[in-house]
């Protein structure tokens, strides 16, 4: 076998190596991220809507909430006529929406309904007003029950 050849052989099966490592690694990383801001893995445990919206939201939606675009499209929060109606953010919070995933599993009603009424009293809103965990709950998918 030429030089040439051998040299791209042993690229690819690197290659496939460093693939299959960072998909071993993703689920570890995930359970580590998660760490940071709950005890349990499974869930987040800040109950302030600021501190949610640091931790879940932030990282897509920018600090100010104006979104951002690059390898994808992450929608503004901050002057957004959609977040007139409380039910329809705490539907996208807790079932995903197009590219945005589901929280529902991970947040619980109240941490919901914090987070809601955060993003719709910031980011150049003030909606009078708030969801309650009562209605989060509503309409909450029987599978995150």
């Amino acid at each position: 076998m030429t030089r040439q050849p051998l040299c791209a052989l042993i690229a690819l099966s690197l290659l496939g190596t460093g693939a299959a490592a960072q998909e071993a690694a993703a689920p570890a990383a995930l359970d580590t991220l998660l760490s940071r801001f709950s005890d349990d893995p499974d869930r987040f445990t800040h109950t302030d809507g600021a501190a949610l919206y640091r931790t879940t939201c932030q990282a897509c939606h920018m600090e100010d909430g104006h979104g951002a675009e690059g390898a994808g499209a992450h929608p503004p929060l901050a002057d957004n006529p959609k977040m007139r109606s409380k039910h329809f953010l705490a539907g996208v919070i807790l079932t995903g929406y197009h590219a945005m995933p589901r929280f529902g599993h991970l947040m619980s009603d109240e941490q919901v309904a914090a987070v809601t009424n955060y993003v719709r009293s910031n980011f150049g809103h003030d909606y009078p007003d708030t969801i309650s965990a009562a209605e989060v709950a509503s309409l909450r998918p029987p599978e995150d029950e």
